[in-house]
């Protein structure tokens, strides 16, 4: 027996033991939970979005490129002299020649004209391209029977990007 007694207080000792260590949180208090510090979070209300308003930087955006319209080139002006001009009884026609002074062009055309009192009669014919010049000739005016009178005669001269003219008299008699 005395051995189951020593087991009894063995295990009661133990007991006392545990309880003690359970209450040991409590030494010292009054019996009432101590309140223990704690953070709290500040709650945050979403701010409302701002739009970013546009600034004037003083740069113009591009405006759209507009297509190109043909357009005809401008025309420049040249020189044409008349070397020639003369009325023919036999042909009863006037022969014209001239030249351009300052073109070489192989692309022209010389126009000869003459007019009188509402009547009018053309010729043409291809410029020929000289070293420095540029040649008007081959042109011939038939006139018409009866036709006589001081007939203006005007040489014309034009290729894409030139123009020019120039004007006698001629007697048909």
């Amino acid at each position: 027996m005395a051995g189951s007694t020593f087991f009894r207080v063995s295990v009661s000792s133990a007991v006392a033991v545990a309880a003690l260590l359970g209450l040991s949180g409590c030494i010292g208090g009054s019996g009432t939970p101590a309140p223990t510090a704690s953070t709290s979070r500040p709650t945050t209300t979403p701010s409302p979005s701002v739009t970013p308003t546009p600034t004037n930087t003083g740069v113009v955006p591009p405006s759209p490129t507009p297509t190109p319209t043909p357009t005809t080139p401008a025309v420049k002006p040249v020189s044409v002299q008349i070397l020639n001009a003369a009325y023919d009884p036999s042909t009863a026609s006037i022969a014209v020649a001239g030249m351009v002074t300052d073109l070489v062009s192989a692309t022209g055309t010389c126009t000869a004209t003459a007019t009188l009192d509402g009547q009018s009669v053309t010729a043409q014919a291809a410029g020929m391209a000289d070293a420095a010049v540029t040649y008007c000739s081959g042109l011939t005016l038939a006139i018409p029977a009866g036709a006589t009178g001081t007939w203006t005669v005007e040489l014309d001269f034009a290729d894409e990007g030139h123009s020019g003219s120039a004007q006698i008299t001629v007697d048909v008699s």
